[in-house]
């Protein structure tokens, strides 16, 4: 096994907590026994220090154990799931400190358990190797809640690329420009940015961005990209810079990000680069002018990006920044989906939700999404134009009332297709589905357009109790064991009952 400085002093201080109270020892008597004070004693236990050779002897001496074997990293049976979870890169996914929760004193409860909770860790550290939850769940769901809190709308993350812009004299009218961020950040921050050493290897090709931090700091760009995709990282270079984040990603993707501290920072950096390029006073105008349209207008949305400059992605998640705070929208989600041309797996690879019940798409990756969703439709649209065009770069921009099976749960979605430049034959969609509220009916004037398709949707075919539908390409066999299992639970809740009544013939 291998542990860092700090795990080596935590496994020191729980083999000495064991020791003593195998022996029967109160932490008095042994720095009465040692000659060690009791609050140093109380530091080592709780893994905050490690002592030195000669009171490693004195304490090896009192408890009557070599010195080689108290401090040695083997574990006893019972330690043995905590030193994998130490081990394991768990704790740093883990969000813990966030939550007010000590990792030390979590460990040192966890090592005084019984056995039945250490097979507990042990069984949930497996689970997590297995499944990578740990790298790709649960740090993304983790900062999926931390959004919803708080409704994806944080005030000083606005103020501070306001307060940026008037400092660097930035234009705040759209499109901001890449060379006016590119020259700020090698002017005021002392960056080289190149734009062309990264395509000169073809395994850093599908990179958008890396940066070297040694006596210059240089930003590698990937030529490829669009002048927004490019000011989009620059603006996180300055965010980076600006507000002294540090415990960073030097890599311009999410694959590497290790720890949920690296998530959070990636994601306040990646705020705080949209909100500079896409200012909120002129967004919300241009929302306010766009919602009002009578009717359902395509181009007009589509008109939009190209005023800012940017990608449907971008200007999604910017208008999901908006949407509570500025126009009261408080209920909906927003979904990405990930494709490769010719393959039928549609991979879900980015979602948030805002006080809605339901969970569309949701984690259920193994299973087939529902081929109705418009999210699916505008990514089966493109594909279709890119057969006919290989060249083909442009949006698919669609729209879709949906209402769930079997329920009141009535969406208005909005979905833009796009083919990945880096990666050409990969193709996504960017969805924003508004739950069809009073306010929403009375803010968004085009929602019941009557060319807008209406359609039953489920989250997948395998939970989707449908019949006869032409998009199903699974059979429901999640939803038959679901049903499966509720029948038997009311069968032997009716023959409960009987018995106890005394009506069992």
């Amino acid at each position: 096994m291998k542990f860092s400085n700090e795990h080596i002093k935590l496994i020191l201080g729980l083999k000495l907590r064991q020791l003593r109270q195998s022996k029967g020892l109160s932490l008095s008597e042994l720095a009465n026994k040692s000659g060690l004070s009791v609050s140093y004693l109380n530091e080592i236990e709780s893994g905050k220090k490690y002592p030195k050779a000669e009171k490693i002897s004195a304490l090896s001496e009192t408890l009557g154990i070599t010195y080689d074997k108290l401090v040695s990293l083997k574990l006893t049976k019972q330690l043995a799931p905590i030193g994998e979870l130490l081990e394991s890169n768990l704790l740093k996914i883990l969000p813990l400190d966030h939550y007010g929760i000590d990792v030390n004193k979590l460990i040192s409860s966890l090592s005084a358990a019984p056995m039945q909770l250490s097979a507990l860790v042990a069984t949930i550290i497996e689970m997590a190797r297995e499944s990578e939850a740990a790298q790709n769940n649960f740090s993304r769901t983790a900062l999926q809640t931390y959004k919803e809190f708080h409704e994806n709308y944080f005030p000083d993350l606005e103020n501070a690329a306001k307060e940026f812009a008037r400092k660097f004299k930035i234009r705040r009218s759209p499109p901001v420009e890449f060379t006016n961020l590119s020259e700020v950040l090698k002017s005021k921050f002392h960056y080289k940015i190149d734009e062309n050493i990264l395509n000169k290897y073809s395994s850093l090709q599908a990179l958008r961005g890396v940066v070297f931090n040694g006596k210059s700091k240089t930003l590698l760009l990937n030529s490829k990209l669009t002048d927004a995709q490019k000011a989009f990282i620059v603006g996180r270079e300055l965010a980076y810079n600006y507000l002294n984040i540090t415990d960073r990603s030097f890599i311009h993707s999410t694959l590497a990000v290790e720890t949920f501290d690296q998530l959070l920072n990636n994601f306040h950096a990646s705020y705080f680069a949209n909100a500079l390029l896409i200012p909120d006073n002129a967004l919300i105008k241009d929302l306010k002018k766009f919602f009002s349209l009578s009717k359902w207008q395509p181009n007009y949305l589509n008109n939009l990006l190209i005023k800012y400059g940017t990608t449907p992605e971008m200007f999604f998640q910017r208008t999901t920044n908006l949407l509570a705070k500025k126009f009261g929208l408080n209920q909906f989600f927003f979904l990405r989906f990930n494709k490769k041309l010719d393959a039928d797996k549609y991979s879900l690879s980015k979602e948030l939700r805002l006080n809605i019940r339901r969970n569309p798409g949701g984690y259920k990756t193994s299973e087939h999404y529902c081929r109705r969703w418009v999210s699916i439709k505008v990514m089966e649209k493109l594909e279709n134009e890119i057969k006919h065009n290989n060249e083909y770069y442009n949006y698919i921009v669609d729209a879709l009332r949906s209402r769930f099976v079997n329920s009141d749960d009535c969406f208005f979605n909005i979905s833009i297709g796009k083919r990945r430049i880096l990666v050409p034959d990969e193709i996504y969609s960017v969805t924003i589905g508004f739950y069809t509220s009073d306010i929403f009916k009375k803010t968004v004037k085009f929602w019941d357009d009557p060319r807008i398709r209406r359609v039953e949707v489920n989250d997948t075919c395998e939970m989707c109790e449908l019949k006869n539908c032409k998009e199903r390409i699974a059979p429901p066999v999640t939803l038959k064991k679901t049903l499966s299992a509720e029948e038997l639970k009311k069968t032997l809740d009716e023959l409960k009952l009987k018995i106890e009544n005394g009506n069992l013939k």
